[in-house]
């Protein structure tokens, strides 16, 4: 097949364990299905299998002329040709007879790292060079053992479960009312109100309303902010209901005692037309 620097890049990752688990299915699963990308990938890991064991096989190499420079093995002459031939040491050597273990301890761990990676055990996706199918059909699980010689052990107690979260988003949706209508405390001809009375109402009323559309879009921190703003009003009405939907960003914000406080309030306040609401919501996330 032609061997496109995309198949290249996806093989390599393959082959070097990465990618996700998703990701990974989806290529075997290709290889199921397409030989020749099969084959491809048997060639990589072959090639891949052997730059390594060249690599032990140079490191081997490495450690034995160092130790050889060092004077742990004696320097007698070896076949051009042959790269794993080591003289013991000399018996009258007993101050250097550690270098010898040492010498022997690295030739065993590259000799070995060498057939790990040549004929040691592979993943059994990785290591055939054919594509796998996968075994579906489903293994009897043994059968249960019962130990009877344990008769007089205690008994232990079910644990019990722990309370189910509070759904708050839930709660949210169920209390949320985007479409709240806020009515002037003004009579139609506004006759003896100030007119800064009517520019703090309506600048009051356009926090509220501003709040309650940063709660609609999830913008709980902007919306304290807005209905916080009414705190200080001169208008009940507007601070009620502006108390009311900043217990509902307190839940929207997971907030749980900030909004168990706030629905308090809202309950200790007989006239407040939102407590029975409070009351109702109050008792569900207790």
């Amino acid at each position: 097949m032609e061997l496109s620097e995309e198949i290249f890049h996806e093989i390599h990752q393959y082959l070097s364990g990465q990618g996700t688990p998703e990701e990974r299915t989806s290529f075997e699963s290709r290889m199921n299905t397409d030989e020749e990308l099969a084959r491809e990938v048997a060639s990589q890991r072959r090639i891949r299998n052997g730059l390594k064991a060249n690599e032990y096989k140079a490191l081997f190499k490495d450690i034995h002329a160092r130790l050889q420079s060092e004077g742990a093995l004696p320097e007698q002459p070896q076949a051009e040709n042959d790269d794993t031939k080591i003289l013991p040491l000399a018996a009258d050597k007993a101050n250097a007879r550690w270098l010898y273990f040492a010498a022997a301890a690295s030739v065993l761990i590259a000799i070995g790292l060498v057939w790990y990676f040549n004929l040691g055990p592979q993943d059994p996706q990785l290591a055939s060079d054919t594509p796998v199918v996968k075994d579906t059909v489903t293994q009897t699980p043994p059968a249960e053992r019962h130990d009877t010689a344990q008769h007089n052990a205690p008994v232990q107690q079910p644990v019990k479960k722990a309370p189910a979260a509070v759904s708050t988003s839930e709660f949210f949706a169920a209390y949320f009312d985007p479409n709240t209508m806020l009515e002037s405390p003004f009579s139609g001809d506004k006759l003896g109100v100030s007119p800064s009375a009517i520019a703090q109402w309506r600048s009051d009323t356009a926090h509220v309303q501003q709040g309650i559309r940063y709660l609609a879009k999830r913008e709980t921190t902007l919306a304290l902010e807005a209905f916080g703003l009414v705190e200080a009003s001169r208008y009940r009405q507007l601070k009620r209901v502006a108390d009311w939907y900043r217990a509902l960003a307190y839940l929207q914000h997971n907030d749980l005692k900030n909004c168990k406080e706030q629905l308090k309030k809202i309950i200790a306040d007989p006239e407040n037309t939102y407590s029975k609401q409070a009351r109702e919501l109050l008792a569900k996330i207790q």
